[in-house]
């Protein structure tokens, strides 16, 4: 499960919005809710797309492991 809060900070801290990001992922706003909200899991390709959109740092114990392999839900 996501770490929302983080998620739509970092969306938020880039002046985006979700609307915006959904769309960069290719994917449709309802999508992009449910899988802010852990309704339905982001896959791969979403994640690395992301990560390239946010500036999300790759290395071990980054920003992206805190997001996407969050212990509890916000």
């Amino acid at each position: 499960m996501i770490n929302t809060n983080l998620l739509k900070s970092l969306i938020m801290k880039k002046g985006l919005t979700q609307s915006e990001v959904a769309k960069k992922i290719g994917i449709s706003s309802q999508s992009f809710s449910y899988k802010l909200n852990n309704k339905i899991e982001f896959q791969v390709n979403e994640v690395m797309r992301l990560r390239e959109i946010l500036d999300i740092d790759n290395a071990c114990n980054s920003e992206l492991d805190k997001i996407f392999f969050a212990n509890k839900l916000d």
